[in-house]
């Protein structure tokens, strides 16, 4: 059923006759009163099923050195940890050094938020089912979101939502989920299948999108009393509930239980829906359930409790006197009541000044510390705030839509929640008019918003998930069909052709003084367009004599490299890809018109002696390298999980990584490259050569003659080592080293230091050390994820969109070690990071919004960010 359709049941939808007096004084508190108070809603325990257990995950705490933490020194951590029931296995996710601040989880999903310094939030994705069939040494996930900082996040069946001020609500996992344009909401909540809200900008009204859900109109005005805000929403497996600000408390949705009025408590701090079950916390912290077979056991009635979770069959509370998380429910081992954590976080960091309202735990700043990324603001976990109760203002409506109710119900709901006030019959018509123009407008619109097919930033897409990413997943150019070697090369789509006179010209006959410079297949010129580009013309090496077995064989490689370049890159768009602008093909020239990279090749940075390193930024700082390493990574990254069908590039090095006039990395040379359809055939073909560069051809692939994505992954790890340690793939030994000038591999130099923890030693030395334990830990853990990525065996090495994660999340500590500086009066003399946050902001590439998304970091494990520029970009969310 569409979208759409359950929009306008819940906004029409009635439970009563409206009334034009009720609705004009709703208007006009609306314009006197703010919406309902846009509260932090999280939550720091989460439970999700399998088939044969029930999942528990909270933010588990634990103080540094066993000693206090304060809220200035931060020294205080909470590790993110799930446990498996019946059979009590743990598994841990930890963050670095910065702790998870919420968690929520679904149908076979976990995911946690991280709110780094700068406003920002972070969030990441694991699937159980997954990361068991993958049997990973450790939890890797995937980055879900990187933007604003999130002040609701809630989950349900298989989805996730969250909202910030910054952009509209977020959805992810949920392509079918279509909200109407410009809807936002104070608090929301969500079912197996369904949302539902309480909308921004009217808070006297809920509504509900999927599933078939309709939330009734459940006004609360009488003559004498003005109408009610509704202050919550939470929602169960099928069906939800909400309470208004005069204590009113309605739950809707199938299976939703019976509450007795004699049952309900006066006030209320917390309230969770399981599959048919209600379950609350009364003013004292004491939990009551209803429905779907589950009890409070008799141990825990009189135990008070500061929070509350439910999902299936399953409940869990943590305990107001030492934060523990105990657990019941329908299931066997969970009937008589379960100690699943001694000590967690009672809820979400805040800064104090957010907790006016209700006041803060007392002593939570110590467990707060400043991990939740507020800066130098003190942070704490805000009481819950209770809200009155009325039993006299009870409404369960069973069913996905609002019943009608028998003779008596009507007369009690009259008396309860009386909507239907004494107008004149001209009132009731202009009412009645006003909705029939109102569902007729959003006919209209609903049928030309069907005809749209949107994705939205974060949702899943039917397209093929290559790397486990699934954010903002944009469609690539069909693939070109390669043409005959014999026949001349149709013109690709936005790639001009030039006659061989014009570059002639443009390189005065291609003389020497325009060379900079040459490969096995040709040489390099340098020229200005008419328009005043900049390019590189690439110009293939013309064949020898006749009978030159050794020429003609280097003229067929030519030809076959600028055949393979040129029809690869006519159809890839990235910003990390030098763009190809021309070609020409004329009286047995092969050329080729890539845009100009000024600064050249990444080799001749950090091998190319005094000269090429004397001013170059890749020298004052670790962070500005670990760019350059991300910018070539996500530059594989799309060739491999993003370009239809995959690339496998089989040269990825430092001389194929050219640096722009902002100093942004990309990959560059083709000319060995193969499609993922065509590279088992080729490696199957006996007659088919190992290709790519001694020092970073993948071993397996040499060996095996089997080439996958994972070769440009050890390709790319060699990259990276020398990167970190400023030597060349094979170098000489030298005798600091106590070698004796024979050559080694930057593999045998730097892998068994990594193993060993010994990153320091092998570290380049013409860089600045790093500047705190916040880079110091980037630096390791870039180091750690090149020797993964250099393992023998190509199944134990990271896929890219991994080692993209990896570098993001290393990146993003540079930047918190920067942050931090810059508050203590430092000065960031990296000439690319200042580049680069003005680029970034400004690339027009639709494939750019895809790398705004976040991730998580493990002990080894991966994770993500963005720079704080990228935030706005989220508002298309």
């Amino acid at each position: 059923m569409p979208m759409s359709r359950h929009a306008r049941a819940s906004h029409l939808h009635a439970c009563f006759s409206p009334s034009l007096l009720l609705v004009t004084r709703i208007l006009l508190l609306l314009l006197l009163t703010g919406v309902c108070s846009a509260s932090r809603q999280f939550s720091t325990v989460a439970i999700s099923h399998s088939p044969n257990s029930t999942l528990v995950c909270a933010l588990v705490t634990s103080i540094a050195n066993g000693g206090d933490a304060s809220p200035t020194t931060g020294g205080s951590t909470s590790k993110l940890h799930c446990t498996s029931l019946p059979d009590g296995e743990q598994f841990e996710y930890p963050s670095a050094d910065i702790p998870y601040n919420a968690i929520a989880a679904g149908t076979d999903f976990l995911c946690g938020l991280m709110a780094p310094a700068g406003g920002h939030a972070a969030m990441r994705w694991w699937s159980f089912s997954e990361e068991a069939a993958l049997n990973r040494s450790r939890p890797v996930g995937r980055r879900l979101y990187w933007g604003p900082s999130l002040r609701s996040l809630n989950a349900g069946g298989a989805h996730v939502c969250g909202l910030s001020d910054d952009h509209d609500p977020a959805c992810w996992e949920w392509p079918e989920l279509k909200l109407p344009k410009g809807a936002d909401f104070s608090r929301i909540a969500l079912g197996k299948d369904f949302l539902c809200g309480i909308p921004k900008g009217n808070n006297y009204s809920l509504s509900c999108y999927g599933g078939g859900m309709k939330a009734p109109a459940l006004a609360t005005a009488t003559p004498t009393t003005p109408p009610a805000a509704f202050k919550t929403v939470v929602a169960g497996h099928q069906h939800a509930c909400a309470i208004d600000a005069a204590g009113g408390f309605a739950c809707w949705g199938d299976d939703a239980p019976d509450v007795p009025a004699a049952e309900l408590p006066g006030t209320m701090s917390a309230m969770a829906l399981g599959d048919g079950t209600t379950c609350i916390l009364d003013g004292n912290g004491f939990a009551r359930c209803w429905g779907g077979g589950i009890a409070v056991p008799e141990q825990y009635k009189s135990t008070e409790f500061l929070s509350i979770e439910a999902d299936g069959g399953a409940v869990c509370g943590i305990t107001k006197y030492n934060y523990a998380v105990l657990c019941w429910g329908n299931d066997e081992h969970l009937a008589g009541g379960h100690l699943v954590y001694n000590a967690t976080m009672p809820g979400a960091c805040a800064p104090k000044t957010a907790c006016s309202s209700c006041g803060f735990i007392p002593g939570s700043g110590a467990l707060c510390g400043t991990g939740g990324g507020e800066g130098a603001v003190e942070l704490a976990v805000c009481q819950p705030c209770p809200l009155p109760l009325n039993a006299s203002r009870i409404l369960i409506a069973n069913g996905v839509a609002t019943p009608q109710a028998t003779a008596p119900e009507k007369k009690k709901m009259k008396k309860t929640l009386t909507v239907a006030l004494g107008v004149t019959g001209a009132a009731v018509v202009a009412a009645a008019a006003a909705a029939v123009a109102a569902v007729a407008l959003r006919k209209k619109r609903d049928k030309r918003r069907r005809t749209k097919k949107t994705l939205r930033l974060g949702e899943s897409s039917s397209r093929r998930l290559c790397c486990g990413d699934v954010e903002a997943v944009m469609p690539a150019p069909p693939p070109l069909s390669p043409p005959p070697a014999t026949t001349r090369a149709a013109r690709p789509l936005g790639c001009e052709e030039f006659t061989l006179r014009e570059l002639s010209r443009l390189t005065n006959g291609f003389a020497e003084e325009s060379k900079i410079g040459s490969g096995s297949f040709g040489s390099v010129y340098r020229a200005k367009l008419p328009d005043g580009r900049e390019v590189a013309i690439k110009r293939s090496e013309r064949g020898g004599g006749v009978g030159n077995r050794r020429h003609h064989r280097r003229r067929f490689d030519a030809e076959r490299a600028f055949r393979a370049e040129l029809r690869l890159l006519s159809r890839v768009n990235h910003r990390n890809l030098v763009q190809l602008l021309g070609f020409c093909e004329e009286r047995g020239e092969r050329i080729l018109v890539f845009e100009f990279m000024p600064h050249g090749a990444l080799h001749d940075h950090l091998h190319g002696g005094a000269a090429a390193t004397g001013g170059s930024p890749l020298f004052a700082s670790w962070e500005a390298r670990l760019r350059v390493a991300l910018d070539a990574a996500r530059g594989v990254e799309y060739l491999h999980c993003y370009a239809v069908p995959g690339i496998i590039h089989r040269d990825v090095k430092p001389s194929n990584i050219l640096l722009d006039a902002d100093w942004t990395a990309k990959v560059s040379d083709f000319g060995l490259s193969l499609t993922t359809a065509t590279a088992t055939g080729a490696a199957a073909n006996s007659s088919s050569s190992t290709a790519g560069t001694v020092g970073y051809i993948d071993p397996e692939y040499y060996r095996l003659q089997e080439l996958t994505e994972r070769s440009d992954v050890y390709s790319f790890g060699v990259v990276l080592l020398e990167l970190v340690t400023g030597r060349k793939a094979i170098h000489r030994t030298s005798s600091e080293d106590g070698g004796s000038g024979s050559p080694r591999n930057v593999i045998e130099f730097a892998v068994p230091a990594v193993e060993a923890g010994s990153v320091a030693g092998i570290l380049d030395g013409r860089v600045p050390p790093p500047r705190g334990q916040h880079e110091v830990e980037a630096v390791a853990r870039v180091a750690k994820i090149a020797a993964e990525c250099v393992r023998p065996r190509g199944r134990a090495r990271p896929i890219m969109s991994e080692v993209v994660a990896e570098l993001e999340w290393a990146v993003t500590l540079c930047e918190e070690s920067l942050g931090a500086g810059a508050g203590a009066g430092g000065k960031d003399n990296s000439d690319l990071s200042r580049s680069r946050s003005r680029s970034e902001s400004d690339d027009p590439s639709p494939f750019h919004t895809r790398e705004l998304g976040f991730g998580f970091g493990f002990s080894h494990g991966f994770g993500s960010s963005r720079p704080v520029t990228h935030g706005r970009s989220h508002s298309t969310m």
